[in-house]
């Protein structure tokens, strides 16, 4: 709420006033503005000619007049006007009306006032616009000769009162609400629709073919677009531009997305039925709110740019986690040492976070009605060859570039994805992440097949071991659906959700912004903030304590401060009951993971949630993405 500390005439708005008092002019009130500009408490504002950091101007709605010497000013600070509308939000702190004698003269900042409690005009999403309905107590010589220059008032509405009725019509009855809402008890993965998406029909590719979406039609989805980012988080091209690039050339590649307001509640029916429900809406409906996600310290932020691939390096430079396409992810990093690779990016980078994770599981189930994704997308890369028995090499050879196994197993390995060779499947102590290039029956073993690869040659010996290591980036580029998976075998190809790869699968991903201790997790909500090991300051706990206890989720926690955080709290569920994806658990568990990795099966998913290694933890399995915003 925005909270006002008392006015100041400024220096030259009391030699207007002087004036006026001496009968030698009249005031004219000429227009209002605001500002983002900060003050320190021993500035003097009467000094100011103009504010610090103006953002926009409004005319003056109207004046009553409460005493011989004061008038109230009533000003609609909105987002939209008949010929203007924001396009970047900013906070509001300054105020300031202007003013000029009547018969002339210049006009001059009459009156400045800061805010003691500041308030974010969003920019104009399309939909209907944000206004602040604002009363100013104006000190003047004779209020009954204060005129108003209306030149240039808003076409929104006559009055403040019609404004406000008319934005309150335009919320409750023309905002659009997309939801899905499940008995809490029941096990199945199947969500009801209820709202603006009943009756929708909404499906998932495979291949790179066309299926029908409705909500990818309707915003917040359908304003979602994969782009170019350059480090000043500036949109160098978006898909379908010339400019364009999946390879990271012309900048990171990441999707778009614009501010949507989320929900998360539970009611019980007249039948005492239990239900849970999620719902997005491009505005303030139904008690929806400003999805947590765009909120970074207070401030909310117009569009956040979430990294559609994982986070690789690009070409020599390895100071820097970038997202494109055709990069081997980097691994072998602590969760602090990723943030420190995101963050060198500048101050609008940070490393992806718990807020955008749960952000995506509201969208993901809006859509998709079901809590099962790897039934609705794909299984993802979570079936691949990784077996310490079966990959064995059969036979020695000294500096080759193939491994000889079983053709059985072969056949579970494709041409184009990336191995790893070491004394067992998770080593790589021969070669790491080569491209297999060829695979061929053997003529020296029988039953066996030859897997070729890239790169170097390397010694094979009858202990070397091949295995599916984490997969290059780019699989999904040719596709046409941003939803769906790869054509192939499922589980061995990688799937897509709102354009973002390998949403689950291929790799676990740290998750920044939520640190646990003894099954007490801590959330932080202020990303400059995010630090391993913190509990207190700008982290905060989270009022419920997580499950003792491995197992398939079956029911998140819920903190009526925090109603989006998800933690798991029950875990009797399965591969195909209640959110279908697993959890894992550790007293000693200080970090979240998110996703599964190449051999995780039908525990991986959207909703898998590792929460068991400490801090210092850093395998091959464990990648990480930068995540961006204004």
């Amino acid at each position: 709420m925005l909270i006002w500390n008392p006015s100041k005439l400024t220096t030259a708005g009391k030699a207007l006033l002087a004036k006026a008092q001496a009968g030698q002019a009249s005031i004219q009130i000429t227009k209002a503005m605001t500002g983002s500009g900060s003050y320190s408490g021993g500035e003097n504002l009467e000094s100011r000619t103009a504010l610090k950091e103006p953002k926009q101007t409004f005319p003056i709605q109207s004046k009553t007049i409460t005493a011989e010497n004061t008038v109230v000013l009533k000003i609609a600070i909105t987002n939209k006007s008949e010929d203007t509308q924001l396009n970047a939000g900013y906070e509001i702190k300054e105020f300031g009306i202007f003013a000029k004698d009547s018969a002339g003269g210049n006009e001059v900042l009459y009156s400045i006032a800061t805010a003691s409690t500041s308030d974010y005009m969003p920019a104009y999403n399309g939909i209907i616009p944000s206004v602040i309905n604002m009363s100013y107590y104006l000190e003047v010589a004779n209020a009954a000769n204060v005129t108003i220059n209306s030149a240039g008032a808003l076409a929104l509405q006559e009055d403040l009162e019609a404004l406000e009725e008319r934005v309150t019509r335009i919320e409750q009855n023309k905002l659009k609400i997309f939801g899905v809402r499940r008995k809490a008890q029941a096990s199945s993965t199947t969500w009801e629709r209820f709202g603006d998406s009943v009756g929708m029909v909404c499906k998932a590719a495979v291949g790179n073919g066309t299926v029908q979406n409705d909500l990818m039609k309707e915003y917040p989805y359908s304003a979602m677009k994969p782009c170019n980012v350059a480090e000043d988080a500036s949109v160098n091209a978006y898909m379908g531009e010339a400019g364009f690039q999946w390879d990271g050339s012309n900048g990171d590649v990441m999707l778009e997305v614009p501010l949507f307001y989320s929900r998360r509640w539970f009611e019980t029916d007249a039948d005492g039925v239990k239900w849970e429900y999620r719902a997005v809406s491009p505005g303030p409906v139904n008690g929806l709110k400003v999805d947590r996600m765009f909120i970074d310290g207070g401030q909310i932020t117009e569009k956040v740019y979430l990294p559609i691939f994982n986070g690789s390096f690009k070409g020599e430079d390895q100071t820097k986690l970038v997202s494109c396409a055709g990069a081997v992810p980097v691994y072998n990093k602590t969760r602090a040492q990723f943030r420190t690779l995101c963050t060198a990016k500048g101050d609008h980078w940070y490393l992806d976070d718990v807020w955008a994770m749960h952000a995506l599981d509201t969208l993901f189930l809006v859509m998709f009605a079901n809590s099962n994704a790897q039934a609705v997308l794909g299984q993802g890369l979570t079936a691949m060859p990784y077996d310490n028995a079966a990959n064995v090499s059969l036979q020695e050879n000294e500096q080759t570039n193939h491994i000889t196994i079983n053709k059985d197993w072969a056949s579970h390995f494709t041409v184009g994805q990336l191995i790893s060779i070491g004394t067992g499947a998770g080593n790589s102590s021969v070669c790491a992440d080569r491209t297999v290039t060829q695979i061929k029956d053997s003529t020296e073993v029988e039953s066996a097949s030859e897997i070729h690869f890239d790169g170097e040659p390397v010694d094979i010996t009858t202990a070397s071991k091949v295995w599916s290591c984490c997969q290059k980036t780019g699989a999904t580029i040719d596709m046409q659906s941003p939803n769906g998976r790869v054509e192939g075998v499922d589980g061995r190809t990688a799937v897509r959700f709102l354009w973002i790869e390998d949403w689950f699968g291929n790799g676990w991903q740290f998750r920044d912004g939520d640190n646990i201790q003894k099954w007490q997790h801590y959330y932080c909500n202020k990303r400059s903030s995010y630090a391993d090991k913190t509990y207190t300051g700008d982290y905060f706990k989270v009022g419920y304590e997580a499950s003792h206890t491995n197992g398939y989720v079956s029911e998140f926690g819920f903190d009526p401060e925090w109603p989006e955080i998800e933690i798991a709290v029950g875990v009797t569920g399965s591969t195909s009951t209640f959110f279908a994806d697993y959890y894992y658990q550790a007293e000693g568990g200080e970090v979240v993971l998110s996703g599964g990795y190449v051999s995780h099966g039908g525990h991986a998913g959207p909703f898998l949630r590792s929460c068991n290694y400490g801090v210092g933890y850093s395998p091959w399995n464990i990648l990480a993405r930068p995540q961006c915003r204004k």
